[in-house]
């Protein structure tokens, strides 16, 4: 009797681990199912927890990354309806409402946010945010000091500032706030990135190191890659601007601009004018409107003794410029 009892407390144990792990597993591995396989999940979830605001939040969120804002806004609607004291809930209401173009209806939700929270720096930041976007910049700055009011070292409060900043036309506080940000977050692709910009419109050799920085931070972020190419491309570091246009094209093969620019340089500097002819002619069908893409796949033409397309080509530019 004492070894079958044994033997079932044996088994109770065992079926208690697997399903232990079972839900570490489960949890562990949802951030790499697909958008419909977590709503699958949750469905599931739901169904034995309707009551459950934090599962209704979290889908709405993946029909929010979906971009299917109807039932985002159902389920973060569901959320705040089983629990009316959670922030994060009006912050996903406000980003639902926000992008439907529902402008007061988002600002109207953040509000609700800081009356649960005053002190809510997510609240606050997501208001500045869309403030942002709005070029609201008077409260978008009102609503970083009330984030800095609280948190003297958020990252993302300086970078906000500075981007006002800079949209201001204060480019030097802004470099003073994303040097702030990236001294708080050495990490944050953004300032590293607008630091590179701003740089580079000076001709400044900074703009270097900042946009190689935001290259080691994201291998894939082309803006910065195109920008620095140009920077080289402007300085007679010829070969370095193809290398980088060569690593846009592997992400982006249909980056029309790195497409002319390679045919730009080898028109110009390299005289190999085939090269350029396709360059261009690629550069075209990326963007059946680049004018300079038309208009210098006519130089080239003229230089292959091929009047006729030229003349059409110039033609097609000009067609392009004036409209």
């Amino acid at each position: 009797m004492k070894t079958k009892l044994s033997q079932i407390l044996i088994s109770l144990l065992i079926i208690i681990t697997l399903s232990s792990c079972g839900q570490k597993q489960q949890t562990k591995d949802f951030g790499k199912l697909t958008d419909e396989e977590k709503i699958q999940l949750l469905d599931i979830k739901i169904r034995k927890d309707p009551k459950n605001a934090e599962l209704y939040y979290q889908r709405g969120q993946v029909f929010y990354a979906m971009g299917n804002t109807q039932e985002a806004m159902f389920n973060v609607k569901k959320a705040v309806e089983l629990d009316k004291k959670q922030v994060k809930y009006y912050i996903l209401e406000a980003d639902v409402f926000f992008s439907r173009g529902e402008t007061t209806l988002a600002f109207n939700a953040l509000q609700d946010a800081i009356k649960i929270d005053n002190k809510s720096t997510e609240a606050y930041l997501k208001t500045a945010e869309l403030s942002l976007d709005l070029r609201d910049y008077k409260r978008c700055l009102e609503s970083i000091e009330k984030v800095l009011e609280t948190d003297k070292l958020n990252p993302q409060a300086y970078f906000m500032r500075g981007w006002v900043m800079k949209e201001s036309g204060d480019t030097v506080r802004a470099v003073k706030d994303y040097k702030k940000a990236i001294e708080l977050k050495s990490d944050y692709e953004e300032p590293f990135e607008e630091l590179g910009l701003l740089y580079a419109q000076k001709n400044d050799g900074l703009a270097v190191d900042y946009l190689k920085s935001t290259i080691k931070i994201n291998p894939e972020n082309t803006n910065a890659m195109y920008a620095l190419a140009m920077f080289y491309q402007e300085n007679n570091a010829q070969q370095q601007a193809l290398d980088l246009y060569g690593q846009i094209l592997k992400i982006k093969p249909d980056h029309a601009d790195a497409i002319h620019n390679v045919g730009w340089i080898n028109y110009k500097y390299k005289q190999d004018y085939n090269t350029a002819l396709d360059c261009f002619t690629k550069a075209i069908r990326a963007d059946s409107n680049f004018y300079q893409a038309w208009y210098n796949r006519g130089m080239t033409y003229e230089k292959l003794g091929q009047h006729a397309q030229a003349q059409a080509d110039f033609e097609k530019a000009e067609s392009l410029y004036t409209e």
